[in-house]
């Protein structure tokens, strides 16, 4: 199979603006899903050799962040070392773990670079288009605000999208929208809501003008959308959030656990979920559970026992 070669803008590793292809048949102005891409490069290319060292500083790191790192795969997380490296600006684990124990607040950094968290507004269109149907279904038949609950919600994008769509249905005032992430500084950017202009590529002019406002060279969303939703550190490995969800969006996160862990928490996701209501994952991840029944793309809906 052959990838596109891809330059990321280095001034910050972590947002960029474009992308460059070293293959002129393909096209150039569409943005491609980097992190698509590289959980596909990840799997062809070969494991890093298991390093003691390397497993230890991220137990170590993850500790301190009071997360599980036995729950992650340990090679996606070793090939993100590196990242961690040039984020806390040092060239050594040791290093590294000096400047975390001498600066404590450079832990958030060194955990989101660790831990992928790209996202962007109605990211796979096709699965939000099947979203808004589901959405109107469960907004005519309630008899009670919809409950929604986006995990690992990274800066917010994929919430703030729902948001858009029950504004347009006109039930966004009755919904109680809550996102969570275990990275407090995407939980920071999630309730900032500023985002570039890649991150908004599937959010035609219309929307753009009525829920957006520029803010230099990014845009805000406008005070409906951030008052509508709300966000909180959580860890959705210890602890869900309490109650029953009508709407549960869980994408491209167990992709990066491991077999047992990712079974979990499908089965407490589920568990959370109330009869009737809508499981949304991405197009890699298949809930292997009993109790839930495709019904559009990535969407699963939990059948009343």
């Amino acid at each position: 199979m052959h990838l596109p070669s891809y330059e990321i803008p280095r001034k910050n590793p972590q947002r960029f603006d474009h992308v460059v292809f070293a293959d002129a048949s393909l096209p150039r102005r569409d943005p491609i899903d980097l992190a698509r891409y590289a959980i596909i490069s990840a799997r062809m290319r070969p494991s890093p050799p298991p390093s003691p060292a390397d497993d230890e500083f991220l137990r170590w790191l993850f500790e301190r962040a009071g997360l599980d790192c036995s729950a992650y795969r340990a090679d996606a997380l070793r090939r993100r070392l590196p990242a961690c490296l040039r984020v806390l600006r040092v060239r050594s684990l040791a290093e590294a773990r000096r400047t975390l124990q001498h600066n404590p607040a450079t832990l958030n950094g060194a955990l989101t670079s660790t831990l992928i968290g790209v996202t962007s507004f109605f990211r796979d269109p096709a699965v939000f288009c099947a979203l808004t149907e589901t959405l109107r279904s469960l907004a005519a038949s309630r008899r009670r605000p919809l409950r929604i609950w986006s995990v690992g919600c990274s800066d917010g994008a994929e919430l703030y999208s729902v948001a858009i769509i029950l504004a347009e249905i006109g039930v966004l005032a009755d919904t109680d929208l809550v996102g969570t992430d275990c990275r407090a500084d995407a939980i920071a950017a999630a309730r900032d809501a500023r985002f570039d202009a890649l991150a908004l590529h599937h959010v035609h002019a219309e929307r753009r003008a009525r829920f957006f406002v520029r803010n230099g060279s990014r845009w805000r969303a406008n005070e409906t959308l951030r008052s509508a939703a709300r966000f909180r550190v959580g860890n959705v490995l210890a602890c869900c959030e309490p109650g029953y969800w009508d709407v549960i969006l869980c994408r491209n996160l167990t992709i990066y656990l491991e077999d047992g862990a990712a079974r979990e928490l499908w089965r407490r996701l589920q568990a959370c979920l109330r009869p009737g209501g809508a499981l949304v994952v991405a197009k890699a991840e298949r809930p292997d559970l009993r109790n839930v029944v495709p019904t559009g793309p990535c969407i699963y809906r939990r059948v009343a026992l």
